[in-house]
């Protein structure tokens, strides 16, 4: 399908997932716009997510919607189908000469780009091996004869959103400023925060490092915990920021330490520096790799092909705060001093003051 014969037509993509789903969106949303300059290209995305996808030059208009609420619930079925038919009925007037779905072209995404109403379709068929959702979109795009670009993700912020992470975080930057971001939507992907703290102490007694606690308001009770149990208080944004916020905030850090989560995808992104927390899923799923710049944590003995969750959850669900998954489930394994082993990878070995020397040596002995 050339770019001509798209010309003045409208495309429907459809993208759905959450924060880093759809960041890995963003490059095939680029190839889109390249191929297709006289294209008006509009884009369905999740209310939740849209932020990340507001700045983009290679879109005409956001739609958003509310996601399905009662997945794997006994009214799961009468939700979709209510759901479907009313997002239908708005995209249907709109007349899409092209509907495209980008990642997770599960049944009801598919269902959804037919009940559009546009001539031509394009998804994704299904495949048993994991790949990530950048690599699922590019397969979307050989769909229509376009090779994706290869280059990296982009995000973007506005001055207000820079303004106010500046403003936000310490002055003065003749220290490491180090993010730590606890949260995730999963259990089973969580690190206690005895463990994050026990990390970020060790990183302000050698590195003399300014922490950072970022995450959602959800997030607080684990930015407390962590904090409570810092040297010297940390910055603490959980619940105060924006998405474009965060994506500014995190961009100004000399490394961030999370597990696999959204932050992990915003740090890959504006290629800040990151220590990343890998629970028992599979690495392909998100693309995520070992890098000089992105270090991998994972233990050995969770690291398995596949989904994993034994209660069937996963793929089901959007999230799951089972708290017998909770560490011990997931990164229960992986220790602090493995963590900063890979901290120190990263920032390089820093001379030690005699006074955090001291500091140092009271906290091994207690």
């Amino acid at each position: 399908m050339s770019g001509q014969a798209l010309d003045g037509r409208r495309i429907l993509v459809m993208v759905y997932g959450h924060l880093a789903d759809t960041i890995a969106a963003i490059p095939g949303l680029r190839t889109l716009r390249r191929a297709y300059p006289g294209a008006r290209i509009e884009v369905l995305v999740l209310e939740s997510a849209a932020p990340i996808l507001a700045g983009s030059p290679y879109i005409d208009e956001l739609i958003t919607w509310s996601d399905l609420k009662r997945k794997g619930g006994r009214l799961a079925r009468a939700e979709k189908a209510l759901t479907l038919t009313a997002v239908a009925l708005r995209l249907r007037r709109r007349g899409y000469d092209l509907a495209i779905v980008f990642h997770r072209s599960f049944g009801f995404m598919k269902r959804l780009a037919a009940a559009v109403g546009a001539p031509v379709v394009v998804y994704a068929a299904a495949r048993e091996t994991p790949e990530s959702s950048r690599d699922e979109n590019r397969r979307v795009l050989d769909g229509l004869g376009l090779e994706e670009d290869g280059m990296p993700v982009e995000l973007w912020t506005s001055p207000a959103d820079d303004s106010r992470a500046r403003a936000m975080l310490p002055s003065s930057r003749s220290r490491p400023l180090i993010g730590l971001h606890p949260g995730s939507d999963w259990s089973c992907q969580q690190w206690l925060p005895s463990a994050f703290a026990a990390v970020a102490r060790r990183a302000q007694l050698t590195f003399g490092a300014d922490i950072v606690i970022t995450g959602s308001t959800g997030d607080r009770s684990l930015q407390e915990e962590i904090a409570e149990s810092l040297h010297d208080a940390p910055v603490r944004l959980a619940g105060q920021t924006t998405i474009g916020e965060l994506i500014a905030v995190v961009r100004r850090l000399d490394l961030l330490i999370c597990v696999n989560s959204s932050a992990a995808a915003i740090a890959r992104a504006v290629d800040t520096p990151a220590v990343v927390l890998l629970g028992p899923e599979d690495a392909r799923y998100t693309g995520l790799e070992q890098t000089d710049r992105v270090r991998v944590v994972q233990a050995a003995s969770h690291s398995v092909p596949g989904s994993w969750c034994e209660f069937g959850r996963w793929g089901v669900l959007s999230s799951c705060e089972s708290p017998m998954c909770r560490g011990i489930g997931g990164l229960g394994d992986v220790s602090p001093d493995r963590v900063f082993r890979e901290v120190i990878r990263v920032l390089g070995s820093a001379p030690t003051t005699i006074d955090s020397a001291r500091r140092f040596a009271q906290e091994v002995a207690t």
